[in-house]
């Protein structure tokens, strides 16, 4: 009997796909969109929970639907019916991927990027990633064991095609939300950070043309920002230095969108999965994937170096911070959950243009996760971690245990039972 390959001719499509995805996501960047985050699934679905948070979730600062995310799912749609792969299925333990999906994102936004930006920041030269990418090889080579130890979400079954169609319905509604924004008739109670504006250590908000925006009544006197009391609220110096805003940082519209539709497509047929490729190396000794990976990192780090985005070290880099340990932890965790989830958070955005209800469901998920890790404040910072990371990332990787261990049990309950009739 043949020897089976470990890597095969399917190889240099994915890893062709990852050198495209990664030197699109660093173009992305030169467009506007914030640095070391061209296309980072986390931060642009939080970005767009932002849209209906807003004030309530504390996410004024990070409101905009990204038109990326919008156009994989549509253009996944398009190459799965396309190819005949447009498949409504579901009913694979579809809550515990909602859980799953929330994990996922609450400690994402904890190391501050998905296990797709952990590789895009490794490639822009921010050496705070090698933690993160640390971290997602431990928490695939723990999901790895509890794989071949018998844990199985179960089995997803045919649904009807109505069901099937949700995920590119509601891409197509924040579609149409997203240029009702863009051509300035956005619905008063949705939020959305001004494109260009900036904000102080103080908290206070500028607009790309220098105006004031919060606090509501100060204005600039002489480069600083005053209050209507005469107070001054951030100093000439702390205007100088105010950051642009994650929401506001982004690529004009019709190249966002025509980035994520073209991308949609290439991942849809390409299967690409940033969390696939380790996880075949480990089980089955398999390399397909991989090259994924491996060409997403050489195409983010060959732009980067041509656009002269390349910046190598530990400080000073965009939307990161340097605690090692906690970026360790939070990517163990999310690569844990992705890797229980069967592929990683853009994986799970794809299937769900291809009519998966049980990816619909872990991307539902992530929405909440994002609206729960802003409005209690877990998220990370430029300044580290927030005070209750450490006791969040601590719970959810108890819950991750307990899913591991019952969902292991339901399986081998069920093989004993029908083994003793």
């Amino acid at each position: 009997m043949a020897k089976q390959k470990a890597i095969g001719s399917w190889a240099w499509v994915v890893g062709g796909a990852g050198l495209l995805i990664g030197a699109v996501a660093a173009w992305l960047v030169s467009q506007g969109n914030p640095g070391n985050m061209g296309l980072c699934i986390a931060c642009f679905w939080r970005d767009t929970m932002g849209f209906f948070g807003g004030a309530t979730f504390n996410m004024g600062g990070v409101a905009y639907i990204r038109p990326e995310i919008v156009g994989l799912i549509l253009g996944a749609t398009v190459a799965a019916v396309a190819g005949r792969e447009f498949r409504p299925r579901g009913g694979s333990s579809t809550a515990l991927r909602f859980v799953l999906g929330f994990i996922f994102m609450v400690a994402a936004l904890i190391f501050l990027g998905c296990t797709v930006r952990a590789w895009l920041r490794l490639g822009g030269g921010d050496l705070n990633a090698l933690w993160g990418v640390a971290g997602i090889v431990a928490g695939v080579g723990i999901g790895s064991v509890l794989l071949k130890g018998g844990f199985n979400l179960g089995r997803a079954k045919r649904l009807p095609a109505p069901v099937g169609i949700i995920g590119p319905i509601i891409a197509g509604v924040l579609l149409v939300l997203a240029i009702l924004a863009v051509v300035g008739l956005k619905p008063a109670f949705f939020t959305e950070t001004p494109k260009g504006a900036k904000s102080t250590a103080e908290k206070a908000v500028i607009s790309a043309d220098g105006e004031v925006l919060k606090p509501e009544g100060a204005k600039m006197v002489d480069g600083a920002i005053v209050s209507s009391d005469g107070a001054v609220i951030s100093s000439k110096e702390s205007v100088a230095a105010a950051k642009p805003m994650p929401g506001a940082s982004r690529a004009p519209f019709v190249i966002s969108i025509l980035a994520g539709l073209g991308l949609g497509v290439v991942a849809q047929r390409s299967r690409f999965c940033s969390i696939g490729g380790i996880r075949d190396v480990i089980l089955v000794q398999r390399y397909e994937l991989l090259f994924g990976v491996i060409g997403l990192v050489i195409g983010v780090l060959v732009v980067n170096m041509l656009l002269g985005q390349f910046k190598l070290g530990f400080e000073g880099q965009p939307g990161a911070h340097t605690d090692a340990l906690g970026n360790l932890a939070s990517m163990t965790v999310a690569g844990l959950a992705a890797v229980l989830l069967g592929g990683c958070p853009f994986r799970q955005v794809i299937m769900t243009g291809e009519g998966d209800a049980d990816a619909l469901s872990a991307v539902a998920g992530m929405g909440a996760g994002a609206l729960f890790a802003h409005g209690l404040g877990t998220v990370s910072t430029a300044a580290g971690l927030a005070p209750a990371a450490w006791a969040v990332l601590a719970v959810m990787a108890v819950v991750l245990v307990g899913i591991a261990a019952w969902k292991r049990e339901s399986l081998v309950a069920a093989v004993s039972g029908s083994g003793g009739q």
